[in-house]
């Protein structure tokens, strides 16, 4: 059905609890701001200390008054949904498209931005008729208490399980995998192997760790956009490397058999061997844009908020992420044929970069580096947008349990978040097989919330057609078989 333009009157007001309200106007209760009627004129009474002043100490340490901050604007929020989008999994595009073939895969990535937008769509209607402003509060209204625990969950625990994955990324990066090489290893072949205590796997994630923390620092999401920039850039930089390599192999004529469609062969010969194969290959592509965790604290900042400027935000953010997905997809697939690896990075190596470049090793060195180093900062700059749900989450399920504001003061914001890291780091450090731990989490809550929650919240809306019901159990039926196939899988 369609929407009337009167659904929407209520946009006219501040869609947040006015966050430019000067700070003075705002009071924490009857011991702060203006003396309260019946309080004593006794000036040495104001300073008898009591639990309730103690209280109220405690409280303005860890609680701030609405204060005025400069909201995102639509460049702000687009660039910052991009970020969310775009991650590690842009590295398995290539193999991705050398199963389903250049028209498949790109068919397949244009298919999966359009639904995901359809799903934000979804998302944002309930949001816009209940004024709801976080997708637990959300889903808690249309389907219940446990709906919001569960969504709470959803989001704190895959979001921590994505940044555990970035944080081992980040250290694999810098001294190589059982897959790849590491930045260092290569700038600095003459090290020791295996290298030196600080070179380690615990030694490297405490480093990457202190390399992400200053990236953190924004307290807005106006102040993560510029990061967020920079992030996009890197990766750019990376799917311009593949281009780059693709054009040099077409201008010496040495591109390697490349097919448009799916290939059979490509996945085994077997029935079962091919299943296998394509249930690896798919979700690949299909959860590359899962990112729904983000949507509800981009719409509560955008400034001037309304569907139409939203709903632009998403579509230019599905337009950057899918072209970003499909050239590296593309590009990967022209250089290094069907012996592309699950990580693009496991084929650039740099004897394979330097037969493409004429036997220069040097030329080779830098570039592998340059792609590596490129990366890795993407991977720094994937926290701030990463983490934001989740901490707004647990914010929100403290103020719940303790009745307390969910407006944090600088003390209490970046003690939170920091101590969120600390917990990150220690859980890759303690995980021996990460990278399964981390599918399975990817695999269950990254899949109900791109997925299983915008097909629930579809099939409760008011509005909604036969053709928006279907939708809905068709983004269910997509949910339930990818939660399946990531669990076997993991």
């Amino acid at each position: 059905m369609a929407t009337s333009a009167s659904e929407y009157t209520w946009l006219e007001e501040p869609l947040l609890r006015t966050p430019a309200q000067p700070r003075q106007q705002a009071a924490y209760g009857s011991g702060r701001g203006k003396q309260q009627a019946g309080d004593s004129p006794d000036p040495e009474a104001a300073v008898v200390p009591s639990p309730a002043a103690g209280w109220r100490l405690a409280t303005e340490v860890f609680e701030e008054p609405p204060v005025q901050y400069k909201q995102s604007s639509l460049w702000d929020t687009t660039v910052n949904l991009t970020n969310a989008i775009l991650g590690a999994g842009m590295l398995a595009f290539p193999r991705a498209f050398a199963g389903l073939g250049l028209l498949g895969g790109g068919a397949m990535t244009v298919a999966v931005a359009i639904m995901t937008y359809a799903s934000i769509a979804v998302m944002l209607r309930p949001t816009e008729r209940t004024r709801k402003l976080t997708y637990a509060a959300v889903m808690e209204h249309e389907w219940g208490h446990w709906a919001g625990v569960a969504v709470r969950f959803s989001i704190v625990v895959g979001s921590a399980g994505f940044l555990v994955l970035y944080l081992i990324v980040l250290a694999d990066l810098l001294v190589g995998s059982e897959e790849y090489s590491g930045i260092i290893p290569d700038l600095w072949p003459q090290l020791p192997d295996p290298l030196p205590w600080y070179l380690g796997r615990t030694a490297m994630l405490t480093w990457a760790t202190l390399l992400v923390a200053p990236a953190l620092c924004p307290k807005t999401l106006g102040g993560v956009a510029p990061i967020s920039i920079f992030k996009i850039g890197c990766s750019f930089l990376c799917v311009a490397a593949c281009v780059a390599l693709a054009i040099i192999l077409a201008v010496q004529g040495q591109l390697p058999a490349i097919h448009l469609l799916p290939d059979p062969s490509f996945f085994g010969d077997s029935f079962w061997e091919r299943l296998k194969n394509v249930v690896a290959v798919v979700p690949v592509i299909m959860t590359a844009f899962v990112c729904q965790m983000s949507i509800h604290p981009l719409v509560s900042d955008l400034h001037d908020y309304t569907p139409r400027r939203m709903r632009t935000a998403v579509g230019w953010s599905m337009v950057l992420s899918g072209t970003t997905y499909a050239t590296i997809g593309v590009s990967g697939f022209m250089v290094f044929g069907v012996a592309v690896q699950g990580d693009v990075l496991s084929n650039l190596n740099i004897d394979d970069v330097a037969k493409i470049m004429g036997g220069n090793v040097g030329a080779a060195m830098a570039f592998v580096a340059t792609v590596k180093v490129a990366m890795a900062i993407s991977m720094v700059l994937s926290f701030p947008i990463t983490i934001w749900p989740m901490r707004e989450d647990i914010i929100e399920m403290l103020a719940h349990s303790l009745g307390s504001s969910t407006q944090l003061s600088p003390t209490a914001y970046y003690l939170l978040t920091y101590t969120s890291l600390l917990a990150i780091y220690l859980v890759a450090v303690g995980i021996q097989s990460a990278y399964s731990v981390v599918g399975i989490v990817g695999a269950t809550c990254g899949t109900t919330m791109g997925f299983i929650f915008p097909g629930m919240l579809a099939l409760r809306d008011p509005q909604g057609g036969a053709a928006y019901k279907a939708f809905g159990w068709g983004l269910l039926a997509a949910g339930a078989v990818l939660f399946a196939v990531g669990v076997t899988a993991s």
